[in-house]
């Protein structure tokens, strides 16, 4: 050790000489390891600076004289240890996320023990390590993993610990699913993935097994926050839920607001009641004793009944209890062969001052002094559904009188005593209309039956007087805001003319009669044309002139005489003296062309 000297008041242990000092033979700095040639070490004061022994070091260090001071200054912090380089992971290894600290545990055991999740997160800024060959951001893996299904997400989660975590905090941060429950499948495979779900709002099942009451008190245990429940049945499953247990699931979770479910049919009489309840959406009612909503901010109701003939619900005290126990009401749609003008009273008679959308639907016993009484009482109405039920063109007129400047939307499908004139004459004085369905009511009953479709067009001819009113009849229709119409199962119907801008979407299907030489439409911005079940011609008719607009858009070349004068050629812009204007070319060319939709 010669030509190395320590401070001599302070004696440095021999391991710690030892440690430091430098091998023989060697060409680098034996305190910091870098190279001699032109080096000043930065830690000869460092290391001439030791910190005074403690008590249990004290036999390890030599006193030279009773004269020497000791310094009393900290132990300056070593310097970690520097990290060997990892050998090259397996890619897709997600380790390397920023995340708060927290026991991976296993994929089936992540319900148990969690909370709400809060303070669990994704360092977004963070990169993940492709085994050398790139930098993955993790919120790549984020947007991947979210858009996953449930299966592929329990999947994923049994690759590495990484994709465990990531798919963990996926299910926590999980607001809405929709889960298709097969024929076999137990209740408690829905019970531990909607346990990983603490956080879920809306709820959506799809139902090919059999659901009963345990299965809301699955829902109501693991979903303490849901908002919106939807249970969709198939024709493998049946509903077995009754109207006490549907009661209690209602009434226990407060903070649910939509609530939507099929196959109804065992639920009985019910009673449900809730402060919170704003949709509700049941179908398949049957036979129903007793109906009670006590829903005070109830918006939205939408009953769908079976069309069975025993089928013997109350409708007019379903009406009245609505009136006194649901004063918010705005939309109201009501599916039944039972809808009678006594039902209708009834309705007019709660004085739902918010009404906006009303739907009765198959009542065939809803007669124009139907009508008169919702005009009478309801006269801001956006939409009306009449469909199934026995108004005339009268019920029209009185329909025209009352919402000239409000009604957006008409459905009178299904209605025999309608007539071209009536439809027409609702388009030229509901100048705000968007949507009009008239689908078979422009139609002959005799030539929808099998019978007569089997008779060739001599003994069509020979049809009395008095009914070709109703199988040759012309619709003209010009309208500038009407965006969607439908005249599906018009047998009836003859000719029609259409001179609507803003239409997007024709339905035509089942139009048999209709002659293609007396079809004329201009619809610059129609999409779609729906045409099965009509004449080949019919067909090639519509192709022709949905398709021609768009061809005489595209044609955008001008024209140009010869210098003798005896052609006009299209020429090039490039070589046309004229200017041109680019923005109108492009959108010309941006037109969509129509799609004739044949099944």
């Amino acid at each position: 050790m010669e030509g190395r000297h320590s401070h001599p008041s302070t004696p440095i242990p021999d391991d710690f000489v030892q440690k430091r000092g430098k091998k023989r033979g060697s060409y680098n700095c034996g305190r910091c390891g870098l190279p001699k040639k032109g080096h000043v070490c930065d830690l000869t004061k460092e290391s001439s600076e030791v910190p005074t022994p403690t008590s249990s070091d004290a036999k390890s260090f030599v006193l030279p004289s009773p004269l020497s001071v000791v310094r009393t200054k900290p132990t300056p912090p070593l310097p970690p240890p520097r990290q060997a380089v990892p050998q090259l992971r397996r890619a897709l290894s997600f380790d390397d996320i920023g995340v708060t600290d927290e026991s991976p545990g296993s994929d089936d055991d992540e319900g148990e023990g969690e909370g709400d999740g809060e303070g669990e997160f994704l360092d977004f800024e963070s990169e993940l390590d492709l085994g050398g060959s790139g930098k993955l951001p993790a919120n790549c893996l984020w947007e991947v993993f979210k858009r996953l299904p449930p299966s592929s997400l329990l999947s994923s989660a049994k690759v590495c610990k990484g994709w465990r975590d990531v798919s963990r905090r996926i299910w926590k941060s999980a607001e809405e699913l929709r889960l298709e429950v097969p024929v076999k499948a137990q209740i408690g495979l829905v019970g531990s993935v909607l346990q990983k779900c603490p956080g879920l709002v809306k709820l959506s099942l799809r139902m090919k097994s059999d659901v009963d009451a345990t299965m809301l008190a699955c829902i109501a245990f693991s979903c303490p926050n849901l908002d919106s429940l939807e249970i969709l049945t198939s024709d493998t499953s049946v509903n077995r839920i009754t109207g006490d247990e549907l009661g209690r699931f209602v009434a226990d979770k407060r903070c649910l607001t939509n609530l939507k479910m099929e196959g109804c049919s065992n639920l009985g009489g019910f009673t449900l009641s809730s402060t919170s309840l704003s949709t509700l959406c049941l179908s398949e009612l049957f036979c129903h004793s007793k109906m009670v909503f006590n829903c005070p901010n109830l918006k939205e109701i939408s009953l769908i009944f079976s069309r069975q003939e025993n089928e013997n619900t109350d409708l007019t005290a379903m009406m009245n209890g609505l009136g006194r126990s649901c004063p918010r009401l705005q939309n109201i749609h009501v599916a039944s062969v039972r809808l009678t003008h006594a039902v209708v009273l009834a309705l007019t008679a709660a004085n739902l001052r918010g009404l906006r959308m009303l739907s009765l639907v198959l009542g065939s016993e809803i007669t124009d002094a139907s009508v008169a009484a919702i005009a009478s009482s309801y006269s801001r109405l956006e939409l009306l559904d009449l469909s199934g039920s026995s108004i005339s063109d009268s019920g029209i007129g009185m329909i025209c009188n009352v919402f000239p400047e409000t009604l957006l939307k008409l459905l009178l499908a299904l209605c025999p005593n309608i007539t071209s004139s009536g439809i027409q004459f609702a388009a030229a004085q509901l100048p705000n209309l968007e949507l009009m369905d008239c689908g078979m009511s422009i139609c002959d009953p005799d030539l929808d039956s099998p019978a007569a479709q089997e008779k060739d067009n001599v003994e069509l001819q020979r049809t009395p007087s008095s009914k070709l009113h109703l199988i040759y009849q012309k619709l003209i229709i010009k309208h500038s805001h009407l965006k969607k119409l439908s005249l599906w199962g018009c047998s009836g119907l003859d000719a029609l003319y259409l001179n609507c801008p803003e239409l997007s979407d024709l339905n035509l299907n089942s139009c048999m009669n209709l002659n293609p030489g007396r079809l004329l439409l201009q619809c610059p911005n129609l999409e779609s044309v729906h045409a099965s079940g009509c004449q080949d011609t019919l067909v090639e008719t519509l192709q022709n002139q949905v398709c021609g607009d768009f061809m005489a858009e595209d044609n955008h070349f001008p024209c140009k005489r010869l210098p003798d004068g005896s052609k006009r050629i299209r020429v090039p812009h490039s070589y046309s003296p004229q200017p041109f204007d680019d923005g109108k070319r492009k959108r010309r060319l941006s037109k969509q062309r129509c799609a004739v939709l044949v099944y």
